[in-house]
């Protein structure tokens, strides 16, 4: 009877872990199934535990409230719900393993007849994530999901993916052609490498005319969807050209189709996930102590990388705290008056940039007070009018400009029309060296020693302090450049390294205020050989 009980028992045993097998079977089956519909499970159960790839419930992917939040809105954009996406995380935070990866894996296994066109930065990088594609799409979990699935002959490429059902995903650089190419999906992330991309002109201009006139036109149906992840080095990057009213290019329809997600690390007002301002995005992975750390070392690169802000809003190459203020009824009396213009000049300069005219006072201490600007974007005729309603209003000792951008532009009309008004002023032009950084620094040393005061209050200032606070990073900087001829046509008076006595000036109105004007004055004349001086 023994024998026969442990003979029943072994059986017993053998049908209770037949039966889990089976249960683990279906279980796993039917989460399977579960995948082609939820995109988070299918994250999941695509990046099994590597300790323990056979259960279900565990997986490499630990997902966050961001996470499942960004799922649940990529699953929109798959029913064609939302057609334009924009999201911007920080670094580590997921969005490229969601997104570039495991969302168009997930697109092609639905429906093996879509066509999906990836973009980033370069061909190679691009290559990469082909080749995770493909990976994933290899591997026994995803052939569980999508059974169906299958790579066309000579169709697994790096580059190109091409499935059985007649469908394909191309894996392209920044401009690179995908002619022939149509897409359902449009997905592009990093198209900007670093900082010093993003500080390119050039390489912006070039991004926004291939997205503009090669990318978007490769979409197959006007429902098509578009998704861009971008890290927002620039205020003038590919997101703030479809986005930002500030922005020249921007069109109030098309940034309309546009749903943002914008995630920083810390949390700043109005947050889509409803933290409290400044709460960690994924604390379980970036503490506050490693964030603060990043701030701390790199203020710049936390602020676009981390925050998704182009530049910090305290500032970077001038501080918040360089900006100091006067009140225009207590400023110095004796004043020696100077005037500096920086000039949309060229087709793309005229219609995207401002003039800017600034006019400043010097104290006996070399103190500078901006006593007065002129900001606008306007054809030469008005540039003209206002420069001499300046010189007849604050008649400038000296005023300064980039060379060349008085005398091959409105030079001529210039001169006829200070001639015709009886007002002249010597017009100095610089020859500016390398770059705006270094230009600038002319005017960021004194303003950081305290040496630069701005009106308390002006119609302008509000503009003014945005765009030097985040300079170089801002679309404009026309006000930047303009007081960056100050301060070096500051330099040229006085000379490089040179310890200037300080003078004692008489008090204006008196004579000895008439003789020492009409001195100095003769001294510009002589060393500029004219009165106009161009």
């Amino acid at each position: 009877m023994a024998k026969k009980s442990d003979k029943d028992t072994q059986n017993l045993e053998s049908q209770l872990k037949e039966l889990d097998r089976k249960m683990a079977v279906a279980s796993r089956q039917h989460r399977a199934v579960e995948c082609r519909e939820s995109f988070l499970k299918f994250v999941k159960f695509t990046m099994p535990d590597p300790d323990d790839p056979d259960d279900i419930e565990k997986s490499m992917f630990k997902d966050a409230k961001h996470h499942r939040a960004l799922a649940k809105v990529l699953e929109e954009v798959e029913k064609g719900h939302i057609p334009r996406l924009i999201v911007t995380l920080p670094p580590r935070h997921g969005k490229s393993e969601l997104i570039s990866r495991r969302f168009i894996s997930w697109l092609m296994g639905k429906d093996g007849y879509r066509d999906v066109i990836f973009a980033t930065y370069n061909e190679d990088f691009a290559a990469d994530f082909g080749s995770d594609v493909r990976s994933i799409q290899s591997s026994p979990q995803y052939k569980q999901v999508f059974p169906g699935f299958a790579f066309r002959k000579g169709g697994a490429s790096k580059s190109r993916i091409q499935s059985e059902g007649g469908g394909m995903a191309v894996f392209v650089g920044r401009g690179g052609s995908i002619t022939g190419r149509g897409a359902d999906f449009l997905i592009i992330d990093d198209p900007i490498k670093d900082a010093e991309e993003a500080g390119s002109p050039t390489i912006r201009q070039k991004l926004y005319e291939w997205f503009t006139q090669v990318a978007m036109t490769r979409l197959m149906t006007a429902s098509a969807s578009v998704i861009i992840v971008h890290t927002r080095w620039h205020e003038d990057d590919l997101i703030g050209r479809l986005t930002d009213p500030m922005s020249p290019y921007y069109n109030e329809e098309e940034a309309s189709k546009w749903k943002v997600i914008n995630l920083p690390a810390m949390a700043g007002d109005s947050d889509p996930l409803g933290r409290e301002k400044g709460e960690i995005l994924w604390p379980e992975r970036f503490d506050r102590e490693f964030l603060e750390a990043q701030k701390r070392l790199d203020p710049r690169g936390f602020s676009a990388l981390y925050q998704q802000q182009p530049s910090p809003e305290d500032g970077d190459f001038f501080r918040r705290e360089y900006i100091k203020t006067y009140n225009k009824n207590l400023r110095p009396k004796n004043l020696r008056i100077y005037a500096a213009s920086d000039h949309a000049i060229g087709i793309d300069k005229t219609r995207n940039d401002y003039t800017v005219m600034i006019v400043v006072g010097v104290d006996e201490n070399q103190d500078i007070y901006v006593l007065d600007v002129w900001w606008e974007m306007a054809p030469a005729d008005r540039v003209v009018n206002a420069m001499l309603n300046l010189m007849r209003q604050w008649k400038p000792l000296v005023w300064w400009a980039e060379k060349g951008h008085i005398t091959k532009s409105i030079g001529p009309f210039l001169r006829k029309r200070m001639i015709e008004e009886g007002v002249y002023c010597a017009v100095d032009e610089v020859t500016p060296v390398a770059n705006k950084v270094q230009r600038a620094q002319s005017i960021q040393g004194r303003m950081a020693m305290g040496k630069v005061y701005f009106p308390t209050v002006a119609p302008w200032m509000v503009k003014a302090t945005d765009e030097l606070m985040k300079f170089p990073n801002a679309r404009h900087d026309d006000f930047v450049d303009a007081l960056s001829w100050v301060g070096m046509g500051l330099q040229r008076q006085h000379g490089p390294g040179v310890t200037k006595k300080i003078e004692i000036l008489p008090k204006v109105g008196t004579l000895g205020w008439v003789k020492y004007d009409s001195d100095y004055r003769s001294r510009q004349e002589r060393r500029k050989k004219s009165a106009v001086g161009f």
